[in-house]
This record gives structure tokens, C-alpha cells and sequence, in this order.
């Protein structure tokens, strides 16, 4: 199959929208103006390949999607995350396939229905059920429209098909095995990154605080030459402190820069929505992000994989926190998870976390993390300057409402013209605060004694039902229009 390209102008750097059709040879694809490609691929993101074989459908381990003819077949790669996905649809005798809802909405002309308010709990399957087991459709105006997370889609004269990603991880029996495999993993992402047959240049970035997962994936993205990192200063909670990673980054002589938690600050702060109608990651969107092109290191999942008390992974499960799906596409960013390497062999990556060689980093607590602290202290960090405490930046809250004002006038522009209830000013700050005591009163009190969640008044606002739809509708309408897509319709 041939695949034939078309920039469009406008639209998220690393965007493409592709239609397809078994019968036919020719598949078109519009894109973003960043998306790398050649004569048989094309391709926005990082493996740990050669990049001017553009074999990334041949590896389990790449950052970013991808497209890849060869002979009768066309494979669609996917994310090797439980962050990113991939969406289609069919319709007639063609298959619509992207990176992008938003876009995917725009070529096809469909929409959300404002009838359905189960969008967010489907996203948030995949951090319940796993990658694999999640929710894997969500109605339209039209068909139904299918994501897929990690695997990857081929289609032959037989259709579309989900396919395995190869199997290229090997067995982790000891902590050098698997030190080994991170360092080398590092070196060959970084050689893909600087490739001199890019003709976008990528920077690096790791995200940077003073617990143990983004200290142990500061120390493994050296190995692949990233210099840079940023931390926000502020910890979520009001008496735990500072979170800032900006010592560690001088003891590992890489530059920081430190970031006030500025909710007001947010940017892009649409995009974020619209990965699951929930803040998600809108913590990281402070960052600047390095230009043209950002390879940003993230220690997510750590908790789950790098944890000694973590029960044991059955299926990988995304997370909710860093789902940066429409962010990253307009900023350049690729979001490298660290603890996902390996993601195969994830009950073996834990079991060493209880190997009698871990003893000495094993504190016997119930946050502890031998493999990162072994990780950190090898690389000359002491014990006692880092995990005292587990802290965190992240920007959720019990209510879900936009902080930035670009944002906040979007959606309240957006319930009005669909004639939804529009909250008042009053009552969103009245109810963020009632919302933030409660919540801090259940996670230092009522939850330790295993008893659920009571009573929450914030959830009766049907405007939090209506944040997926929104976002992705607003960013169809205003990074999607124009280009050649009008035709597809």
C-alpha cells in the first residue's frame, strides 16, 4: 500500500488523520507540520531503533504513533503507554484512523452526542480494568468510535485488525539485568532523538521532584544526553512542603528550572480536558517545554511498578494524571514513560524489588522502592536527601472545573449554547473550597479506617458530565478547520 501526504497548515504539530481502505492501494494522510515521514512512513516519535530505517513498527518500545507501509499491508503503531492512543472509525467502505479525536471528529464530520455522559468513566476504564481490558468504543452522532492503547492496527486486503506490538523485552532475573536494559534503553532513545535525518530537532526534558520515581528516571535519562529538567515547587498538600527536584538536579549537573504552581498559568488548558473530560495531567502544562521538539522523561507508574508493596501487575494500567493525548500534539512533546520500558515483564521488574540483593535499599515502610533507591543512591545521591515523604504536584480536584480564564470562558460558552445549566463564579469557588476540606478531611482521616467516600455535593453538577464533549468539540472547532479535509466528508 502507498500512502500520500498532506501538511495541513494550522493544524497540532505532531497531528495525522489517515483514510484507508482494504480495497484500495492508496491511503491519504493529513498531518501536522512536525510529523516526520519518508516515501513508506511516516511517523511523530522516539524507539529505540535506527531512525532512518523507520522501523518503528518492528520494537515494543516507542514514544509517539506512527505509520508504516510495507508490501500489502499498512501498520498503525501506537504509543508504548498507557497515555497515548490510537482512535478509528468506519465508515462506508472507508476506515478513518488517528492520533487525534479531535481531528478524527473534524475530517469525518462527526460529533460527540450531548446525549451521553458516560465519556469520562469510559476513558477512566483504562486506569480500572487495564489497557488491554478497558472500555474500547464510545458513541458518536454517527458509528461507533474505537481507541486502542499499546497495541498496534494493521490493515490487509482482510481489513483492519489489532495486532501485538513485537515482543523485543527480555527476562529481568536481577537488578543489574534490568539496570542494564534502562541504561541501554536510555542510550538508544537518545540516539534516535538526535538522529541527524530529522529535519526537526528534538530536546530533551525530564520532569524533576524530590520523590523516588522522578529522581531514578532523572538518573536514567542521562544516559540518553538529557541535560534539562523541571519541577514545581509546591506540593498538593497544604503541610508536606516543597516537592521541588531542583537540588537533585544540581547533584546530577543538570540544569533545572522551578515552576510555581500557578493554576491560573495553565496553558493550553483545553487540551487537557479533552483527553478524558478530567484535569489530568494539567500540572505538567506549566513547563516550557523545550522548541521545536520535546523528548520529555516522566517517571509515571513508578508507584505501581518500582513500588515493594504495589500488588502485582495482572495487566498494565494507564494513568489518568499524565494523560497529555491533545497537549503534547500541539506542543511537540513525547512523553517517555520510564517505568512502562519493560511494561511485558512487569511481575518480573517487581519481584526484584524482593530479591535478598535489595535488602540493603529496602527500608521496610510503606513507601518503599528499592529498585529507584538503588538507582538514586548509586548515582551518588545519599540516603536521608530524598523519599521522605510521599508528596505529589498533581492538579486534580474533586471538582472538575477549567482554572485558566481562556478555558473557563470556553466552557461556559459551550454549556449556554447547548442551553446546559451554567454555573455561577460564586458557586464554583464556594464549591472548589468545600470540596478541597472534604477531600483533605477523607484522605488524612476517614479513608486510613477503610471506609468509603460520603456524600459528595459537587458530583450532582451535571456540567462535569458534559467536560469530554466540550473540550473535544472546541478543539475541532479551533485547530481542525480548513486544509482539505472538507473533501473527505
Amino acid at each position: 500500500m502507498r500512502i500520500q501526504l498532506q501538511e495541513c497548515v494550522g493544524w497540532p504539530n505532531l497531528s495525522w488523520v489517515a483514510r484507508a481502505s482494504h480495497r484500495q492501494e492508496v491511503v491519504e494522510i493529513l498531518h501536522g507540520s512536525m510529523v516526520e515521514h519518508e516515501q513508506d512512513w511516516l511517523v511523530e516519535g522516539v524507539w529505540d531503533g535506527e531512525f532512518e530505517s523507520g522501523d518503528f513498527d518492528r520494537t515494543d518500545t516507542i514514544f509517539g504513533t506512527g505509520i508504516r507501509s510495507r508490501g500489502d499491508t499498512l501498520t498503525f503503531v501506537s504509543s508504548s503507554t498507557g497515555i497515548d492512543r490510537l482512535w478509528y472509525c468506519h465508515i462506508d467502505q472507508d476506515y478513518y484512523i488517528a492520533n487525534t479525536l479531535p481531528g478524527l471528529l473534524s475530517v469525518t464530520g462527526l460529533s460527540l452526542r450531548h446525549d451521553y455522559i458516560f465519556y469520562t468513566s469510559d476513558i477512566e476504564s483504562v486506569q480500572k480494568r487495564g489497557i488491554f481490558s478497558c472500555k474500547k468504543n464510545i458513541p458518536s452522532s454517527g458509528p461507533d468510535i474505537q481507541l486502542l492503547y499499546y497495541n498496534n492496527l494493521v490493515l490487509s486486503r482482510n481489513g483492519l485488525y489489532e495486532s501485538k506490538k513485537p515482543d523485543r523485552t527480555p527476562d529481568f532475573d536481577t537488578f543489574r539485568t534490568y539496570d542494564n536494559y534502562l541504561k541501554r534503553m536510555a542510550e538508544k532513545l537518545g540516539e534516535n532523538a538526535m538522529a541527524r535525518g530529522r529535519r526537526f530537532r528534538i530536546d530533551m526534558l525530564v520532569g524533576l521532584s524530590a520523590g523516588y520515581d522522578s529522581i531514578a528516571t532523572a538518573v536514567i535519562a542521562r544516559h540518553a544526553g538529557c541535560t534539562k529538567a523541571a519541577s514545581i515547587r509546591q506540593s498538593s498538600s497544604l503541610w508536606r512542603g516543597s516537592d521541588s527536584g531542583a537540588r537533585f538536579a544540581d547533584l546530577l549537573g543538570m540544569q533545572c528550572k522551578s515552576y510555581n504552581h500557578d493554576k491560573s498559568a495553565y496553558r493550553n488548558e483545553v487540551a487537557i480536558w479533552a483527553a478524558a473530560g478530567r484535569e489530568g495531567g494539567r500540572n505538567f502544562s506549566i513547563f516550557d517545554y523545550p522548541k521545536p521538539l520535546c523528548l520529555f522523561f516522566s517517571g509515571g507508574y513508578g508507584d505501581i511498578v518500582w513500588d515493594r508493596n504495589a500488588p502485582k501487575i495482572d495487566e498494565p494500567r494507564g494513568g489518568l494524571n499524565e494523560l497529555l493525548c491533545e497537549f503534547r500534539l500541539i506542543e511537540g512533546v513525547f512523553v517517555c514513560v520510564v517505568p512502562w520500558w519493560g511494561i511485558r515483564k512487569a511481575r518480573q521488574i517487581q519481584d526484584i524489588n524482593h530479591l535478598e540483593e535489595m535488602r540493603p535499599w529496602t527500608l521496610g515502610t510503606d513507601y518503599d522502592r528499592p529498585i529507584a533507591r538503588r538507582i538514586i543512591e548509586t548515582a551518588g545521591i545519599r540516603r536521608g536527601e530524598f523519599a521522605v515523604r510521599k508528596m505529589n504536584t498533581a492538579s486534580n480536584s474533586p471538582l472538575r472545573w477549567p482554572s485558566s480564564a481562556e478555558a473557563v470562558r470556553s466552557l461556559r460558552s459551550f454549556l449556554a449554547v447547548k442551553g446546559y445549566r451554567v454555573p455561577t463564579h460564586v458557586e464554583i469557588k464556594t464549591m472548589q473550597f468545600f470540596a478541597k476540606i472534604m477531600q483533605m478531611i477523607y484522605q488524612n482521616t476517614v479513608k486510613r479506617l477503610g471506609a468509603k467516600k460520603w456524600w459528595r455535593p459537587w458530583m450532582q453538577y451535571r456540567s462535569r458530565k458534559y467536560l469530554f464533549e466540550w473540550a473535544n468539540h472546541e478543539l475541532r472547532e479551533s485547530r481542525y478547520t480548513g486544509c482539505c479535509s472538507d473533501r473527505w466528508r
